[in-house]
């Protein structure tokens, strides 16, 4: 029986060429796309999956600053004081590159991802070191362990183990090689540091109670709870404890370990996925999925009333429902087949592409795990339903006679294939859309002023242990092309110093600048002067309006700042990317490590020779890191950047498979209406009315389309720009613009069908009559 119903499906494939193109090819690209979007979703949501008790691993973080950096010795505390808590393992990972130094050949690399932790962390992350010195990481609280690569950056291919590297002046010496950080974990790195040891703790604090400043180093704190632990009491148990400990503490709430990668709410140097990303492609890959369905289900319903006779025939001489129903069933199942065996051959090719683009690494192997397999099956099932769906309708609701007489009614106008079409025009006006504001709120947010002048701009990292600052700053002066300079201690994009105050409603952000620092950024002084040689000797500060408004200069004494006098209020320049409010930032005057340039563009590839050349007189050992702050300030916005490649892409493929919809339809309705249109020709109708009455239809559609569509694309838009603090406007224009292009799009689809079936001689459709 399989095989007789499958020598019917190929015959009716060769028979019916064109449908059966048009359906393979969009049934492949829809596969093509689920897939990949399948593997991506499917990685973005095994991120900290890997560590054995991973469900009873949570973080601890201060609910009202949304912040995990706390007090180092709460980790004492909490281990004595709660006998829920099985291990605290504090966590800190370095938000900037740090220099590596390779004592035994002098060699320096930067290394991004630093990380301050006890030996509890391997236990906890369920992480298993391939080499070791003693029973422990690390040895003793001057240890380091090093991961593969990081092993291959600093020695090549010579043992690491018992070599010393250097962190600033910090020696330590390396206990233990570990594998590389899954890239499925929100923790990465590649140099990791025993916390017991206070010089390698990385981030300091001052916090402001009864007038006296309180300076501590702070980490994040992973705790691993016992089995059966009631969270609720445990949190509650905690809150008790810390709301006394840490003045700027109010509450605090336990974070799973499983939650981090998608919560880019709370202030960390974890990596992070974008939840808003992962449903957006999500949302793409299933409207992809059900054009191609769609396009399959047209020409079923199509074909089908077209078939009838053959149908009422079949029934005639005692086919049974059961037999129409695997006869039809085969013919789904080979073009399912096909198209899924072209997909893989499709993917295969593509994947290295969107590798690239979202930075991640999936493998064609990853379609072998059951849970992929399952979810194939789960579509393969829900593409035959649905595609039986009308079959089953053609086969109840009409009798033998009327089959084979051709009496189906208004059901033989096909009014189901017209609502598929409009829906199917309806997810290509959606896509349109979303893709010109996603376009629109990047070049939005590229081009914003961000309250300085970011273009011709270098910064320039200089390491805390070096010395001639100024010398450095005053030979870079030298050269014409660089037009000014200044020295901070963190510049917009890296401010990591911060204050606290129970005074205060706002963390405000420190910074220590000198004199050059507004002019060189390009920043507008609003209110007061910029600073002056003569203010070293006094407690100034310059702040910007976020700080005026969060303070109420007039009710706060800025003596329990350290601060004197405000001298000066520039306008708000934003130091994040543009998801986050302008923060309160107070700046005070001195001088720093870090060097911001101002160059001429006339002769850029000669000023960076100069500078290179500069840097190794002074620093010969040590390789210069530097960024332009517009590329810096560009990559804030990297997730942005993969939607809008990704919906230009999967947008346009959901437009091809729209057009193959669209030309199948087309064509069915020129067949079907072949005695028509030489009727009305040998009547005298001309060749434009005869494309008016072919195309009326397709016109009503997109209008029909259009109107539902505006709707569900501005409220899905609208919620994504909630992701930004500064965003563009939903403009009118874009949606007209959408329904436009998809009303050429489907002119150009099928005028050229109806052109052919305009201008066919009139006797060909006649001449049996």
């Amino acid at each position: 029986m399989f095989l007789k119903s499958l020598k019917s499906s190929i015959r009716n494939l060769v028979k019916n060429k064109v449908f059966s193109a048009i359906g393979i090819v969009g049934f492949a690209a829809g596969f093509s796309v689920c897939l990949i979007i399948g593997m991506y979703v499917y990685s973005e949501f095994t991120v900290d999956d890997s560590p054995k008790n991973k469900d009873r691993i949570f973080r601890v973080v201060d609910a009202k600053n949304r912040n995990s950096s706390l007090d180092y010795e709460l980790k004492e505390k909490f281990e004595n004081n709660y006998p829920g808590i099985e291990m605290d393992c504090p966590v800190e990972i370095s938000s900037v590159s740090y220099p590596i130094i390779s004592i035994s050949n002098q060699k320096t690399v930067y290394v991004e991802g630093l990380i301050s932790t006890t030996n509890d962390f391997f236990e906890v992350f369920s992480i298993h070191p391939i080499k070791q010195i003693s029973d422990k990481p690390f040895k003793d609280i001057n240890s380091a362990v090093i991961t593969e690569t990081g092993a291959k950056l600093l020695f090549g291919d010579e043992d690491p183990l018992g070599k010393s590297i250097s962190v600033y002046s910090d020696e330590s010496i390396i206990s233990a090689i570990i594998p590389d950080f899954k890239s499925s974990s929100s923790i990465q790195g590649h140099i990791l540091r025993n916390s017991e040891n206070k010089k390698f703790r990385m981030s300091n604090v001052g916090e402001i109670h009864d007038d006296k400043i309180r300076t501590y180093s702070t980490t994040n704190h992973y705790l691993l709870l016992k089995n059966n632990q009631n969270l609720e009491d445990t949190e509650h148990r905690l809150n008790i404890y810390t709301s006394g400990y840490e003045m700027s503490v109010d509450s605090i709430f336990l974070q799973p370990l499983k939650s981090i990668y998608f919560d880019t709410s709370v202030s960390d140097s974890n990596r992070h996925g974008s939840t808003g990303l992962v449903r957006i492609l999500s949302l793409i890959g299933f409207m992809i999925m059900l054009l191609s369905v769609i396009n399959y289900i047209n020409y079923i319903i199509s074909s089908q009333f077209k078939k009838h006779k053959e149908i009422g025939i079949k029934k005639t001489i005692g086919a049974k429902l059961s037999n129409l129903l695997s006869y039809y069933t085969t013919d789904i199942l080979l073009w399912v087949v096909i198209s899924f065996l072209i997909s893989i051959s499709i993917v295969a090719v593509t994947l290295p592409w969107f590798n690239s683009l979202f930075q991640v690494n999936l493998q064609l192997k990853e379609l072998m795990d059951v849970r992929f397999i399952a979810i194939g099956l789960i579509i393969v099932l829900f593409i035959v339903l649905t595609s039986l769906f009308p079959y089953i309708i053609i086969l109840s609701k009409f009798r033998v006679l009327n089959l084979l007489t051709g009496n189906l009614g208004k059901a033989g106008k096909n009014s189901a294939g017209s609502i598929l079409t409009i829906f199917q025009l309806t997810i290509s006006i959606v896509l349109i859309s979303g893709l010109f504001i996603v376009q629109k709120q990047i070049s939005y947010i590229k081009f914003r002023d961000l309250g300085f002048k970011d273009s011709e701009l270098l910064y320039i990292n200089i390491q805390y242990n070096k010395n001639g600052y100024e010398s450095l700053k005053n030979e870079f002066l030298k050269n014409p092309s660089i037009t000014q300079a200044t020295l901070s201690s963190g510049v917009p994009g890296l401010i990591g110093s911060r204050t606290t105050n129970p005074k205060w409603e706002n963390t405000y952000y420190k910074m220590v600048v000198d004199d050059q620092f507004i002019s060189t950024m390009g920043m507008e002084l609003k209110k007061g002067r910029n600073f002056t040689p003569s203010d070293s000797s006094k407690r100034a500060c310059i702040v910007n309006e976020a700080a005026v408004a969060a303070m109420a200069v007039d009710s706060v004494d800025l003596k329990t700042m350290g601060i004197n006098e405000i001298v000066g209020v520039v306008k708000n320049f934003n130091f994040e990317s543009l998801h986050q409010n302008v923060q309160p930032v107070i700046m005070s005057f001195g001088t720093g490590r870090s060097m911001s340039l101002r160059l001429s563009t006339e002769n850029l590839p000669n000023v960076m020779e100069y500078i290179n050349k500069v840097w190794k007189d002074f620093y010969p050992n040590e390789p210069m890191q530097y960024k332009f702050y517009d590329t810096w300030f560009d990559s804030m916005y990297k997730k942005e950047e993969q939607v809008s490649h990704a919906s230009m892409i999967f947008s346009i493929i959901a437009i091809i498979i729209t057009c193959l919809g669209l030309l199948g339809k087309i064509i069915q309705v020129s067949l079907t209406r072949t005695k028509e249109i030489g009727i009305r020709k040998v009547n005298g109708a001309k060749v434009s009315e005869i494309l008016s009455m072919l195309n009326k239809d397709f016109v009503l559609w997109v209008v029909i389309a259009f109107i539902v569509a505006t709707p569900v694309a501005w409220y899905t838009m609208n919620k994504w720009l909630e992701n930004f603090a500064y965003k563009t406007s939903l403009s009118w224009w874009i949606f007209a613009l959408a329904g436009l292009l998809a009303l050429g799009i489907a002119l150009l689809t099928v005028s050229w069908q109806s052109w052919r079936a305009a201008t066919r001689n009139p006797v060909e459709a006649l001449r049996y009559e």
